[in-house]
């Protein structure tokens, strides 16, 4: 439940200090969480010329990425091709795993390189330093380029000179560009690659225009005191004001530091406009929104067509350049929800899966021998209905592809129908019909050119989809409401969007397409008119923002308005190890409450051996859990009671970037395997999976939503007795981890890594078993309770908290320790988990330092000091006076 309050994520955070060096004195504030953004700031003026010195501090554990930490690229239009890639990578420091700092070159990595043209050449293709750790340990880097000495770069980790290298690059830098963190340009302020993306936290950037010695890096590394006032500085950003900066047009943003005003975007919303549509001898005017790596969403909707379907729009892309990289993608429509039906289970596949592509419609350019010419790309237009790709090997696979001639700028019209009884797709484009090109149903494949007659235009036909789900335009849903990929986002417009429950016919949508007054509404659920009269302010959310919403002028009653935002990295509470001006860390917050959790990776073993009573023949496991890995086969929970093969998986839950059960050593056929969801996308999210022998029905539920329902270990009893492990795949009671080589425990060799590394990385809290199959009430009322941790009673701070002594509670672990090396079962059975290496505790709740200029958890006011007799007392309780607020 994304209510929850996370690791490190501030949920409700009041700043009431002006300056960010009152709290600097107290704790290291907020950083930043970046899992596949892109933050960027066009037209940086000011950027440093002769010399530049990059610092930040960072923490990832992704050693799947090339992880881009800063790009800057300038805008541009060479006709050459490597004078192009060159002034998109003008400045660069790239790779977390080996890093490198490059100005200018055409190639980062190149092999074979003999005449050595690659930055990494001028390295010695060596790597030079890593920042990843495993258990997410902080590191600070800062990397020096001077024109000077032959362009001279230095990279520095936690102060100590790394690397020293003459790059040959001495053109001076150039202003005016687009600066990003997190990603890597291929073309002036996009066109970014998730294989070169950052995932992990970053903190205290800063950018200076002068070389700075090792001395001074030194110096001031862990300082942040003063270090405004110091000359030389180009931009400083703390992340430390998690309500950011409203700037014009709904922008919102983190506040350079440094008063030089380079405030760098976090929220760009999608502009509304007006526009006058023209084709042929017709004109349409209406209203517009502007996509760019934003959307309109509503996470909620209800209402949505369960059958036969018709979607309508106007929409615009930019023209097709060749020069321009990969496909360029563009999301138009998405609608996620489940499938449903009256026969569980058909043919050993579920009816009730989470289908991200309930409704997907997507513009892109593709060659294909068979349809293209092989050079000059086809703009095809694809269609997903009740599909998701990573589901049950493929069966749940619906897509279909119709080619069009839209390589220009212009407007034109989208029409999709889907029938229902026969699954039959269609396409009109500008008020044509399109014959569909390529197929991919139900794990089959065909592909044929249009002058050929083209595909069989059915998929999915008789599949329900439920009436409530999560509706977005501009971006493509891997889950719910989110897991966004800034690649295929829409760099477009859009005007007019239609969606009906019927399958309209082809002479009613060429009749309608310029009409702004529709004479028949019936069966229009959702109408977006992107008018300025359609689009209101929003309400403040918890962290002071305001949303702008969109209202759905539909006759329909129920609405479905979609509020205006972008895919924005988090804020989350800093643990960066900086320090006061004597030397001494900064104090983190903690939780007035004690709500604690833990951080889990491969150096850890979370442990009950000999678990008596372990339930036999019904079972419910639910926990919160916060990752952003997406290289591992992440397990949060395994329960083994013999050797591989023969009881190493009882209970099984695993695969958190695809959700995966064993029960009894069942996982699924071919077709039944993986629930084509995840969780690790750097939100908490509460998990639950239930389990019944009788008939084997398992479901997964995440939450509080059902997502997947399958069939494990029918009429099988769980053995008692057996090693609980927290975070590994056990191959073998309490050892056999599935892990990389340097894991903490016994691990099995890199050959028997049958799914790769499967260890959880991240925080999990909240882990209880259950001897019953809970209902999905009781699932969600536990979600309730848990949150409700954070809504204190003064006279009782029990107040709605799972009952300890619940006679169906086996072992409940709520990890309020904070501290040592014992979790204790609350329950008082005995089932406590030993921490066999040091722990790393997480606060989680509501966070507050009284003195850190932030209103958290039980304060009223928070002024920067501790001192009273101000209106604000040493507890940060109100008195007399009012809390002074800037």
């Amino acid at each position: 439940m994304r209510t929850y309050s996370c690791i490190i994520v501030a949920t409700a955070v009041t700043v009431h200090v002006g300056t960010v060096s009152t709290a600097a004195d107290k704790s290291p504030g907020h950083a930043l969480l970046l899992n596949n953004h892109a933050v960027v700031l066009k037209g940086f003026e000011g950027f440093a010329s002769d010399a530049v010195t990059f610092e930040a501090w960072l923490s990832s554990s992704d050693v799947c990425n090339a992880g881009t930490i800063l790009s800057y690229a300038l805008d541009s239009n060479s006709t050459n091709a490597q004078q192009r890639t060159a002034d998109f990578n003008h400045f660069a420091i790239f790779d977390a795993h080996r890093m490198i700092a490059c100005h200018a070159f055409t190639y980062f990595t190149l092999w074979p390189d003999p005449n050595k043209i690659s930055c990494y050449s001028k390295y010695g293709n060596h790597p030079v330093t890593s920042i990843l750790e495993r258990d997410g340990s902080w590191h600070h880097i800062a990397v020096t380029w001077t024109a000077a000495n032959h362009g001279t770069t230095k990279i520095y980790q936690d102060g100590l000179l790394m690397a020293q290298v003459e790059t040959g690059a001495t053109e001076p830098l150039q202003p005016g560009g687009a600066l990003m963190l997190g990603a890597d340009q291929d073309c002036y302020a996009g066109c970014t690659d998730s294989t070169q993306a950052y995932h992990g936290l970053m903190d205290e950037v800063r950018i200076w225009s002068v070389e700075r010695t090792q001395e001074q890096i030194l110096d001031n590394m862990r300082m942040r005191d003063g270090v405004a006032d110091q000359s030389g500085l180009v931009a400083y950003w703390t992340f430390d004001d998690p309500n950011m900066l409203e700037g014009t047009s709904g922008v919102w943003q983190a506040r350079d530091s440094s008063k030089n005003g380079h405030h760098l975007p976090l929220v760009t919303p999608p502009q509304q406009d007006m526009v006058t549509i023209h084709q042929g001898r017709q004109t349409y005017d209406t209203g517009m929104l502007s996509f760019s790596n934003n959307y309109a969403l509503n996470e909620a909707v209800g209402g949505m067509p369960e059958k036969d379907l018709t979607v309508e729009m106007w929409a615009r892309t930019p023209a097709y350049k060749r020069t321009a990289a990969g496909l360029q993608p563009s999301e138009l429509l998405s609608y996620a929800t489940h499938t449903t039906g009256a026969v569980p289970f058909s043919r050993g596949i579920t009816d009730h899966v989470f289908v991200d592509d309930a409704i997907l419609i997507e513009k892109y350019y593709v060659t294909d021998a068979k349809v293209g010419d092989g050079n000059t790309p086809l703009s095809t237009i694809g269609v997903s209905i009740n599909a998701n790709p990573r589901s049950n090997k493929g069966k749940l696979h619906h897509w279909i592809n119709f080619d069009v001639d839209w390589k220009d700028n212009e407007w034109h019209h989208l029409a999709v129908t889907w029938r229902f009884e026969t699954g039959k797709t269609e396409l009109l484009f500008d008020g044509v019909a399109n014959v569909p090109t390529w197929r991919g149903s139900a794990g089959r494949w065909q592909s044929k050119p249009a002058t050929e007659g083209g595909v069989d235009p059915n998929m999915a036909a008789g599949t329900l989809r439920l009436p409530n789900g999560s509706l977005v335009l501009g971006q493509n849903q891997e889950c719910y409401g989110g897991c966004f990929n800034p690649q295929s986002s829409l760099r477009g417009d859009l005007a007019d969007v239609r969606i009906w429950s019927k399958a309209l016919t082809q002479d009613a949508i060429r009749a309608n397409r310029f009409k702004a007054s529709l004479e028949d509404t019936d069966g229009l659920v959702a109408r977006y008119v992107f008018t300025a009269d359609n689009i209101q302010e929003g309400s403040t959310d918890a962290n002071g923002l305001r949303k702008k919403v969109v209202l759905d002028s539909s006759p329909s009653t129920m609405k479905k308005p979609l509020y205006l935002w972008s895919d924005m990295p988090r804020f989350e509470v800093s643990t960066a190890p900086l320090a006061d001006k004597q030397g001494q860390p900064l104090q983190l917050p903690d939780s007035p409450w004690l709500d604690h959790a833990l951080f889990l990776s491969d150096q850890q073993v979370l442990l009950a051996t000999n678990f008596q009573n372990f339930p036999s023949t019904a079972v419910t496991v639910e926990f919160w859990m916060w990752s952003v890995d997406n290289c591992n086969q992440g397990v949060p929970f395994s329960y083994a009671t013999g050797p591989y093969g023969d009881g190493d998986n009882s209970f099984l839950i695993y695969g958190y970037n695809n959700w995966m059960i064993d029960v009894m050593e069942e996982n699924g056929g071919y077709s039944d395997r993986d629930s084509g969801t995840g969780s690790a996308d750097g939100q908490w999210h509460h998990v639950a999976v239930t389990w019944a022998s009788q008939d084997g029905h398992t479901h997964l539920y995440l939450d509080g939503r059902k997502a997947w329902s399958t069939v494990r270990g029918k009429g099988k009893r769980i053995p008692s007795g057996g090693t609980l492990v927290i975070g590994r795949e056990q191959d073998c009671p309490g050892g056999c981890f599935d892990s990389r080589e340097g894991a903490a425990g016994q691990t099995q060799r890199t050959y028997q890594l049958e799914y790769g590394a499967q260890d959880f990385i991240g925080v999990m809290d909240e882990i209880r078993i259950w001897s019953t199959v809970r209902s999905q009430s009781q699932i969600q009322q536990g979600i309730a309770s848990d949150v409700k941790r954070t809504e204190v009673n003064e006279a009782d701070v029990d107040i709605g908290r799972i009952k300890h002594n619940d006679p169906d509670l086996v072992a409940y672990w709520t990890f309020e320790e904070g501290s040592g090396y014992l979790v204790k079962d609350v329950t008082g059975k005995g089932h406590d988990l030993h921490i066999q290496q040091a722990p790393q505790w997480r606060v989680v709740g509501p966070q507050q330092l009284c003195g850190n200029g932030l209103v958290e958890g039980l304060e009223h006011c928070d002024d920067g000091n501790t001192a009273s007799g101000d209106g604000c007392s040493s507890t940060c309780q109100v008195t007399s006076r009012p809390c002074h607020t800037v």
